[in-house]
């Protein structure tokens, strides 16, 4: 499941990884999930909510709505477990999910390829309308579904609308809490036996007072589709201009002044340990030692993919890999994290062979790739200190060493959740990327 506490997996493209085959947007472009290429959109930026929460955080948002999405999706079978679901899913939307085909077939992997905000709304409706008091989001969802069906797995396509809503009131729960999908109000466990009344408060919560709902789910497009890994699609934008958020410069400065080992230098330097790491257990088809520099969910979305190359016999070979330019685009800061976005550059030999006898399937073994993406690093708001360019344990200083959960062999700390240092939680490509 995409949308760990702190994990934003908005993959939004698979970096050079996945050959960039069926590029799209979102935190997750994967080698099934097509993106659109459409002309580039004004951003529905949903740092306005903080106008009114000042709690509110993306960071937090997006992992609310990854699990979301994947726990809705992997209950669609069970009414019950649906119905755990309705202080977040209108009864409407759980309808809607349980009705959808194949009848009866569960859902047993969710993989988010692209989150896309389509509109924003605040309160304060057009002169002579009745006032709404809700905050209103509508989001546009691109995700692979792995279904069981007729004993075998198929994998579907699908492109969804959701529209969210809250109250003006409501501020952002912790992010121990965010993700529980407990009552809202209580946080105590939810019983789906009396409608969205919590058994243990009373309260009903499923009407946007305590938390996000979602009011209405539309689906745009279904495709069965298996895995593509074996297709090699032309590089897009990267000679498109960097597109810059118009408040850099001065958060730029903010933080500086909150943390000044954070420069330039020394990010650079980290963006180039994650991005070398990556790129050699990659093609090794093992994440382990890239382990601490992803966030879960993302860690998650390569894992998928590595698995999918191993069950079809393959590996993307990726040679001589090396960042040649990085330059920042972005930065948002609020009470939970701070999120910093880079445009970097890159070239390199990128192949995909097949295992059994070395033939080239996609790509060119022989002729660097010139591409660009935007990568965003996350950490806690309240950590300071020069971003670490080694492998050791920002926590204990041991020699670097994570299980597949991101905990450190030798302290247990949790080190890929930006408790202690940036992590890598958004691949976004040229034509998906906002801004």
């Amino acid at each position: 499941m995409i949308g760990i506490p702190v994990t934003t997996a908005v993959i939004i493209g698979f970096v050079v990884w996945s050959n960039k085959k069926e590029k799209r947007e979102m935190g997750s472009t994967s080698a099934l999930v097509r993106p659109s290429v459409a002309p580039r959109q004004p951003l529905r930026d949903l740092e306005a909510i903080r106008t009114l929460d000042a709690d509110f955080s993306i960071v937090l948002f997006d992992d609310f709505i990854y699990s979301l999405y994947a726990r809705a999706h992997r209950a669609r079978t069970n009414r019950r477990d649906l119905d755990a679901l309705a202080p977040y899913l209108s009864e409407a939307a759980r309808a809607g999910l349980a009705q959808r085909p194949p009848a009866g077939a569960p859902v047993t992997a969710v993989i988010v390829g692209a989150l896309r905000v389509l509109e924003a709304k605040l309160p304060g409706p057009p002169a002579g309308a009745t006032p709404d008091p809700r905050v209103q989001v509508t989001l546009e969802i691109e995700a692979n579904l792995i279904l069981f069906v007729a004993v075998r797995e198929i994998t579907q396509y699908v492109k969804e609308r959701w529209r969210l809503f809250r109250g003006a009131n409501v501020r952002t729960r912790p992010p121990q809490q965010v993700l529980s999908f407990h009552c809202p109000n209580c946080g105590a466990p939810f019983e789906p036996t009396s409608g969205d009344r919590c058994n243990y408060c009373g309260e009903a919560v499923g009407n946007g007072r305590f938390d996000w709902v979602v009011e209405n789910i539309t689906v745009l497009q279904t495709e069965t589709r298996p895995p593509a890994l074996t297709s090699t699609v032309q590089e897009i934008g990267t000679d498109w201009p960097t597109i810059s958020h118009p408040a850099l410069t001065a958060r730029r400065a903010e933080l500086l002044r909150d943390d000044p080992t954070a420069t330039d230098e020394a990010l650079a330097a980290r963006l180039r340990l994650i991005y070398d790491d990556l790129n050699k257990v990659w093609t090794n088809l093992d994440l382990k030692s890239a382990r601490p520099y992803v966030s879960d969910g993302l860690f998650d979305y390569f894992q998928y993919w590595i698995t999918a190359y191993q069950s079809q016999g393959l590996r993307n070979v990726l040679e001589n890999m090396r960042i040649t330019k990085v330059t920042q685009t972005k930065i948002v800061r609020d009470r939970w994290y701070d999120a910093l976005t880079f445009r970097i550059w890159g070239t390199g030999r990128d192949s995909t062979i097949r295992v059994a006898n070395g033939e080239v399937v996609a790509g060119n073994p022989r002729v660097d790739r010139i591409y660009s993406e935007y990568w965003t690093l996350i950490r806690g708001a309240g950590v300071r200190g020069a971003p670490r360019a080694d492998k050791t344990c920002p926590n204990c200083g041991a020699s670097l060493d994570t299980n597949m959960a991101g905990e450190c062999a030798h302290c247990g700390a949790k080190i890929t959740s930006g408790e202690f240092d940036w992590v890598l939680s958004k691949i976004e490509q040229d034509e998906s990327y906002k801004g």
